[in-house]
């Protein structure tokens, strides 16, 4: 099918599932990075992307479009595949959201 796009397949109850579950862990992170931009005197980011102290702004923009990335990217890919993407970004998701609270970072919006 050259020079064609395929459609996305339509998305099946896990994978709405695990788009929930990586969005909310994204959200949860996009919390926390707002409370360290509110807090730089006591937290830097690790995000090489948003850089040590980023504005808040700039954690906005990059946290909306992490989510909208997520979700596009998940529904161009095959369903073996984007239930992987899916499960992989929430458990890195998770695990950052873990640290940065054992640190102290807290959540606000």
């Amino acid at each position: 099918m050259s020079g064609q796009v395929m459609a996305a397949q339509e998305f099946d109850a896990t994978d709405k599932w695990l788009l929930a579950a990586s969005t909310v862990a994204l959200a949860a992170d996009w919390s926390q990075t707002r409370y360290i931009a509110k807090h730089p005197d006591k937290f830097s980011e690790k995000n090489p992307i948003l850089g040590k102290h980023p504005s808040m702004q700039r954690v906005d923009m990059y946290f909306a479009a992490s989510i909208a990335a997520n979700y596009f990217i998940a529904a161009a890919l095959p369903p073996s595949y984007r239930k992987a993407w899916l499960t992989g970004v929430t458990m890195v998701e998770l695990g950052v959201v873990q640290r940065n609270y054992s640190i102290g970072v807290r959540s606000h919006f």
